[in-house]
């Protein structure tokens, strides 16, 4: 929705009230809409996409070490992203006043980089083979 619209209290689709009164309260920035936002939000949401669809292969399959590369390449990109936002909204006119909130709806980004990794890196030290299973 953010990509597309501005963000309002009379929008009724699904979260976007809820949204709109959490960012009124703890991230007002976001309600803001300031360019380098709106373009970060859509390519996290629309670029990464592809990456995001990889890993949930990998889950599915448990291809995790197959597609190591891609995965930790792309949580790299991820990390970056995640700094430079996080930079500019505590270097912005309005940075976050509450972080138990802010970071209770930010932490679950770096929770599920932080099991990424470990999924994928747990495959990398330990691959296992058919003849390893059947032992």
């Amino acid at each position: 929705y953010y990509c597309h619209s501005e963000l309002t209290k009379d929008d009724t689709r699904f979260l976007v009230p809820e949204t709109v009164a959490f960012c009124r309260q703890y991230n007002p920035l976001f309600l803001g809409r300031p360019k380098w936002m709106k373009t970060a939000t859509c390519v996290s949401a629309y670029g990464f996409c592809p990456f995001y669809t990889l890993i949930a292969i990998a889950a599915i399959t448990n291809a995790w070490a197959k597609l190591r590369i891609p995965i930790v390449l792309f949580i790299g990109a991820k990390l970056y992203a995640i700094m430079f936002y996080h930079l500019m909204e505590f270097t912005s006119r309005t940075p976050p006043q509450h972080l138990g909130p802010y970071f209770a709806v930010e932490g679950p980004y770096l929770v599920s980089i932080a099991l990424v990794l470990f999924k994928t890196l747990i495959h990398e030290s330990n691959p296992t083979t058919e003849k390893d299973k059947d032992a």
